[in-house]
């Protein structure tokens, strides 16, 4: 009885026990998106990292390539080797020898999930490059550049990110695989 009198005397229906009210779903409705809205953009971060990792395996496959030319015949793939078949066959599939491409691919752009071997760049100095911020020296996203230092028979390897940008190393530096 005394139930039944307080609700009369309050003016409430007793709750019953059915489901949710309006008010409870938007206050979780409200917590997922607040959830969301800081997991996001960590996942984001984290693709991009991981691209850029993909990028830097590429640039250690065109410098074992590299190497592996160099070893073979006895400097660094030059201009004209770098853009043809002389440097493309010391990638894996091919026939590290200097003529044959045999099942060689390249590496997979991790950007553009476009297949390539890496484009030919120029510059001329490593070290300048190394302790400058990255600054654009050609090639799109994610692609791998290599340049021959003729003069000093060797090579410099760069990757670009996103924004066609070399990536940075430490310190904010460009980031440059070579043999100097």
């Amino acid at each position: 009885m005394t139930k039944r009198r307080n609700a009369v005397f309050t003016g409430r229906k007793p709750r019953s026990n059915r489901g949710f009210t309006l008010i409870e779903l938007l206050v979780v409705v409200i917590i997922i998106g607040i959830l969301a809205a800081i997991a996001l953009p960590n996942f984001v971060g984290a693709q991009d990292k991981a691209r850029e990792a993909s990028v830097k395996g590429n640039m250690r496959t065109a410098q074992i390539a590299a190497e592996s030319f160099a070893t073979d015949q006895g400097n660094y793939p030059s201009s004209s080797d770098a853009g043809g078949t002389r440097y493309q066959s010391y990638f894996p599939g091919g026939g590290n020898d200097g003529q044959t491409i045999g099942t060689a691919k390249g590496f997979v752009n991790p950007l553009t999930n476009v297949v390539e071997f890496p484009i030919l760049g120029s510059i001329s100095d490593v070290q300048t490059l190394r302790q400058g911020a990255p600054a654009s020296i050609g090639g799109g996203p994610g692609q791998v550049i290599y340049c021959p230092l003729t003069a000093q028979n060797s090579y410099a390897i760069l990757g670009n990110n996103k924004k066609s940008i070399p990536l940075a190393g430490p310190n904010n530096t460009t980031l440059v695989f070579s043999n100097q």
